[in-house]
């Protein structure tokens, strides 16, 4: 889905959504400039998909439209259509390369990772029989991922695996080089490409 469509289907969302809704409650919503919200308001606007109410003076009340509910509808679909291709296509991609791990006689997977992206790649592994033994993620270190309290990386030198699986999109080298300052050997480290 392109992005200037996301941001459609996110403004009719909120306007949908919200009672009383201010360009700038939007813009901060959205994280956007409050110029491009309003330029985007005017566009919906001109499209028929909202109308603007005066309310007082100073005060607009945005309202979808007929049109705007069936934009909605419509982009609401195109998003979950584009989401469900790129999970099946992300869900094919951890399966290639987690395939060889699954030939190995060594099983057990330290997952780095604990978004949305580790939970595609957590169900690979499951699919292939691998043992998801332990689950590092800096960021989310103390919390629960799937059933596993998260580590910080530095906890690696403690913990027993035979593999580790980057599951993450962007930042897998710079990972991969501090996972060699913690002696992890390079032919064990699985980059989720």
């Amino acid at each position: 889905m392109d992005p200037h469509a996301q941001r459609e289907l996110d403004l009719l969302t909120e306007i949908a959504e919200g009672d009383g809704v201010t360009q700038r409650l939007l813009a901060k919503k959205l994280g956007i400039a409050l110029g491009l919200t309003n330029l985007y308001i005017k566009r919906l606007a001109n499209k028929g998909y909202i109308r603007i109410v005066n309310i007082k003076r100073s005060r607009l009340k945005y309202l979808l439209t007929p049109r705007g509910i069936a934009e909605k509808a419509r982009l609401t679909y195109q998003f979950m259509e584009y989401s469900l291709g790129y999970y099946v296509r992300l869900r094919e991609t951890f399966r290639q390369c987690l395939l060889p791990v699954s030939r190995s006689d060594n099983r057990r997977v330290l997952l780095y990772g604990s978004e949305e992206i580790a939970e595609i790649a957590a169900l690979v592994l499951w699919e292939l029989d691998l043992i998801l033994e332990c689950v590092v993620d800096d960021e989310k270190s103390g919390t629960l991922f799937l059933g596993h309290k998260v580590r910080a990386l530095a906890e690696i030198p403690e913990l027993s695996f035979d593999w580790v699986v980057l599951a993450v999109l962007n930042g897998g080298e710079g990972l991969q080089e501090r996972l060699r300052e913690l002696k992890v050997p390079d032919d064990r480290i699985v980059i989720l490409k």
